[in-house]
């Protein structure tokens, strides 16, 4: 039996903001961030909810943007939903534990 939830590790050298925009749209297209738990601006976990047969596709287009840890390929068909955590850790940090909000 397929372990139940799948975790990522990333490195990413762009500012938070602007990588977060970017990783949002790339995995808008193979499924849902349904959860975000920030860490300060050094890191952030998303929980990402998409079909089996959308995993390495999404892995491939992550890993052409941020380095990620090696993941082997499921090369699966099944539409099971899966459940993936994805940690990111920004290179350019300060450890900051306050969280911007936006002016509206």
């Amino acid at each position: 039996m397929a372990k139940k939830f799948i975790f990522w590790k990333g490195y990413c050298n762009e500012s938070k903001f602007i990588a977060l925009d970017k990783i949002n749209r790339i995995i808008n297209n193979y499924g849902d961030i349904v959860d975000i738990k920030q860490f300060s601006d050094i890191s952030i976990t998303l929980k990402v909810e998409l079909e089996e047969l959308q995993i390495d596709r999404l892995y491939s287009d992550l890993k052409d943007y941020i380095k990620l840890d090696e993941f082997e390929n499921m090369n699966s068909k099944s539409t099971r939903e899966r459940t993936i955590f994805i940690n990111i850790s920004f290179a350019s940090a300060k450890g900051n534990v306050k969280i911007e909000v936006p002016y509206v």
